[in-house]
């Protein structure tokens, strides 16, 4: 075989390999496009009420929640446009983190809330608390441990820490903020 025909079944091989490859580029370049979701917009619609990411929990009272100096709180971390994070600025593990939703109306934060509810209870028992905002719900079990709250069409969602005394110290600092 000559030179040529050497480089041309290199070629070909080259071609038959690389086919393969560029059609999953393509297909997993579509498949994460599809799946992502358009980012959320910042200004809340018009009939939404307006709520601050950390609900009025400042970095004092997330020290005194994690149990540390005010001068070693790290926050408050916005990730998404309705999360809070405080976090230790030598333990990672050592956080506060929620996020608050606000809906165009009371039923639709209740039917959200009962949607994420609802999935939790897959993984764990679900406990109705009783004078927390107009509705509220702890999923206790150790693999979730998160509280849900709703006031009017606002609802948060409180997952670190997970004991329960500190969520709902949480929530009753947000809900004292919330219109």
């Amino acid at each position: 075989m000559t030179v040529r025909g050497d480089m041309s079944v290199r070629a070909d091989r080259n071609r038959r390999l690389a086919r393969p490859l560029a059609c999953s580029s393509l297909a997993l370049a579509l498949f994460a496009g599809g799946c992502s979701k358009a980012p959320p917009t910042s200004a809340p619609a018009a009939s939404q009420v307006k709520v601050n990411p950390c609900g009025g929990l400042s970095a004092a009272d997330a020290a005194s929640i994690l149990k540390i100096a005010p001068a070693d709180v790290k926050g408050p971390l916005h990730f998404k446009e309705f999360s809070c994070v405080y976090r230790a600025k030598d333990d990672f593990f050592k956080n506060i983190s929620f996020n608050v939703y606000s809906q165009a109306s009371a039923a639709e934060a209740a039917q959200k809330l009962e949607a994420d509810k609802e999935g939790l209870a897959f993984l764990s028992p679900i406990k109705t608390l009783d004078k927390l905002g107009d509705e509220a719900y702890r999923a206790p079990d150790s693999r979730v441990r998160r509280l849900l709250v709703r006031k009017g069409p606002v609802w948060f969602d409180v997952t670190t820490p997970g004991d329960e005394a500190s969520q709902h110290r949480i929530a009753q600092i947000v809900l004292k903020h919330l219109p």
